[in-house]
C-alpha cells in the first residue's frame, strides 16, 4: 500500500469539517469540470448516512500546514461498494494512497460481515482525471458506464404544463415530507443509485436554505405518484437545479415524470434562473437519460464509473 507524503496527515472527519471538506472540493470540482458542483447539503448526507462510520470509513489528509488536501469515503450501494477520493488539484497524488486504505476498508466490512466476494466502484472524469484514471486501472478497476451533468438554458417564457384531468402537479405541502421521500426511495430501488438512509437520516441533511416552493408532487386521482426535489447546488451559478425526481413504476410511461420537470423549468424561470441542470445514470432503466435530451438538455460533462470484483 502507497503512504501520503512526509509531513501530511490523517485524520476523521465530522461535521464541523464540512464548510474545509466543501472548500476543497470546489477546487477539485474546477479543476475537474470547470465548476463547483457540490453542496454542503451533499457532504452532511455521505456523514450521515445509514451504514456510514466516519470514525473508519473515510478519512480526511491536511497537508503540514494543516490545509485539508484530500477526502475520501466509502458509500454503500446495494450490490457495491463506491469508493470516493477527492484531492485538490495543487497537490501531487494523493488518490493514489486514498484509494488503497478506502479498498482495504472494504475488504475488511466484508470479511467481518462474512462475505467471500465484494464489488468495488469508482468513478473519475475523463480527459482532466486521466492520472486518477490509470491509478484506478492499475488497481484492477474497470470502465462500465458512465453519468452525465445534464444542463438547459432557460429564456424565461417557460410555463407549466396543463395536466389531464385526473393528474394534479402542485407544491409539496410540509406534512407530505415522509411520503415525498418514501417515493423516492422506492422510485431509485431498482436502480444503480438506490437511496439508503431512514427518514430521520434525511431529516438531518436538510440544512440551510431549502427552496421548499420548488419540491413537487404529482397526484393520479388523488393518489400521490411522484416527485421532483429541487436544491440550492447551482444556485451561485443562478440555475435550478433537480435533485431528485421519480414515479412509481405503476404510473409510469403517461408523461408525469415531463410534466414535473417542466413545472420545474417554470419555476425556476420565474425566479430568473438562467438555466437548469441535473444528474443521470446514461444506463438508468427508466429512460431518464433519453427524456432529458427531448427536453433540450445537453451534458455539461460527463464521469466515468469503473468497477472491479475481489475476492475477500
Amino acid at each position: 500500500m502507497s503512504v501520503f507524503p512526509t509531513g501530511f496527515t490523517t485524520a476523521r472527519p465530522h461535521l464541523d469539517d464540512v464548510p474545509e471538506i466543501l472548500t476543497m472540493l470546489h477546487a477539485s470540482d474546477i479543476a475537474t469540470i470547470g465548476f463547483p458542483d457540490f453542496d454542503e447539503s451533499q457532504v452532511t448526507e455521505v456523514l450521515t448516512a445509514s451504514g456510514f462510520d466516519p470514525e473508519a470509513d473515510s478519512w480526511l489528509v491536511r497537508d503540514p500546514d494543516g490545509r485539508l488536501v484530500c477526502w475520501g469515503y466509502l458509500e454503500d450501494g446495494d450490490e457495491e461498494i463506491f469508493c470516493e477520493a477527492y484531492q485538490h488539484p495543487d497537490e501531487a497524488d494523493l488518490q493514489s494512497t486514498m484509494i488503497d486504505l478506502l479498498t482495504a476498508r472494504a475488504v475488511r466490512r466484508a470479511r467481518e460481515k462474512g462475505m467471500t466476494e465484494l464489488r468495488l466502484a469508482a468513478g473519475a472524469v475523463p480527459g482532466t482525471e486521466e492520472r486518477y484514471i490509470g491509478v484506478l486501472a492499475e488497481r484492477g478497476f474497470l470502465f462500465t458506464t458512465q453519468h452525465a451533468r445534464m444542463s438547459r438554458p432557460l429564456d424565461g417564457d417557460e410555463k407549466a404544463p396543463v395536466p389531464p384531468e385526473d393528474v394534479v402537479i402542485r407544491v409539496m405541502r410540509p406534512e407530505e415530507l415522509r411520503q415525498f421521500d418514501d417515493i423516492a426511495v422506492t422510485t431509485f430501488k431498482d436502480t444503480a443509485h438506490p437511496l439508503h438512509r431512514s427518514f430521520e437520516e434525511f431529516q438531518a441533511t436538510l440544512t440551510g436554505e431549502v427552496p421548499w416552493d420548488e419540491w413537487l408532487v404529482c397526484e393520479v386521482d388523488g393518489e400521490m405518484a411522484g416527485v421532483l426535489r429541487s436544491s440550492n447546488q447551482a444556485l451561485d451559478r443562478n440555475e435550478g437545479w433537480v435533485r431528485t425526481l421519480g414515479v412509481l413504476p405503476a404510473h409510469r410511461g403517461r408523461g408525469l415524470a415531463r410534466m414535473l420537470l417542466e413545472t420545474a423549468f417554470s419555476i425556476y424561470a420565474e425566479k430568473g434562473r438562467v438555466a437548469v441542470g441535473l444528474g443521470v445514470d446514461t444506463t438508468n432503466p427508466t429512460g431518464a437519460y433519453r427524456l432529458y435530451e427531448s427536453l433540450g438538455m445537453k451534458p455539461s460533462y460527463v464521469a466515468n464509473i469503473y468497477k472491479q470484483t475481489v475476492t475477500v
